[in-house]
């Protein structure tokens, strides 16, 4: 079978390699032929060549793509069948012709949503879930860093649940702002925004959505109202240095931790979208066949203005 790997940062190359054999397989294993996938942000510091002992190094197989949609030809489990169309995780790679999961990481899909726009479910389900933790948002003020494919969508979820949203980014983005929910769009540095917040106007709960910096936990204690809670969500570094004496005497919560229970929240994110077929359009700005993912990931890595999530197609 066809597959992909990167033999040194920043580039890919296709391969053949063995097909899983599912006599191999384990309880709950499932097999899905390859119909999209779509870039994570955790996919980008792998492509670029960046070790984590957490995540697949340069040159593993099928690497690094973990968002994907396929068609399910094996399955271990009594509630997926062979035939069903399905979205969700492959961990550690799906750059795969036949991709191996799990039915704990997966959602069987309705016609509702076409493949590439079914990407969107996974992101959404892990906004979903965190967006569970945080628990009741009506009449706060929330406060989004960064406003790429997370952000925007934590955007969306918090402001239909009642928070007045205001969305941070150096990126200009106003022209989506309304569409997903951003009440109060600011175009700029977090660090900036954050010192000149006046007391009347500091958010009840400030979501990190970039990650991969000490600078953004700062940013969100500097700027979260007394008493108020962090969630991070940007996927962090290893360890972090942050303001502590400053989070200790402002009687700050802070929040993180990974996506649970995927199946119900898979489930979940794919009536929401759904439901507003808008966001689905507005969500996925560029899609690329497997013979450009250089490209694809390229396009991934650069922020820019009406570029949102990148969807990858055979």
């Amino acid at each position: 079978m066809w597959a992909w790997r990167q033999p040194g940062p920043y580039e890919f190359e296709r391969i053949e390699v063995p097909a899983p054999d599912p006599a191999t397989l384990g309880t709950g294993a499932v097999l899905a032929r390859f119909r999209a996938g779509a870039i994570c942000g955790s996919d980008l510091p792998p492509f670029t060549g960046v070790r984590s002992a957490e995540f697949p190094q340069t040159g593993t197989v099928g690497a690094p793509l973990h968002e994907f949609v396929g068609d399910v030809v094996f399955s271990a489990s009594p509630t997926i069948a062979i035939g069903d169309r399905v979205v969700g995780t492959a961990w550690p790679a799906a750059l795969l012709e036949i991709v191996p999961s799990s039915v704990d990481r997966l959602h069987v899909l309705s016609p509702r949503l076409d493949d590439i726009h079914a990407t969107s479910v996974q992101p959404l389900a892990t906004v979903l879930c965190a967006a569970e933790r945080i628990g009741d948002v009506r009449a706060k003020r929330v406060a989004v860093l960064g406003l790429g494919p997370i952000g925007v969508l934590f955007a969306a979820v918090l402001h239909d649940r009642g928070a007045y949203v205001t969305g941070v980014d150096r990126v200009d983005r106003t022209d989506v702002a309304p569409l997903f929910g951003i009440d109060e769009p600011v175009t700029g540095h977090a660090r900036q925004w954050a010192a000149e917040l006046s007391d009347v106007d500091r958010p009840d709960v400030v979501i990190d959505a970039i990650g991969h910096s000490h600078d953004i936990l700062e940013d969100c204690v500097e700027a979260v109202r007394p008493h108020g809670e962090i969630f991070a969500f940007g996927l962090p570094e290893e360890r972090y240095v942050m303001p502590m004496r400053r989070f200790f005497r402002k009687n700050l919560t802070l929040r993180a931790g990974v996506t649970s229970d995927w199946p119900r929240h898979l489930a979940a994110a794919e009536i929401f979208l759904a439901a507003r077929p808008e966001l689905g359009a507005a969500y996925v700005t560029n899609t690329f066949g497997l013979d450009r993912l250089q490209d694809a990931f390229l396009t991934a890595l650069r922020p820019a203005k009406n570029r949102l999530k990148v969807a990858l197609i055979p």
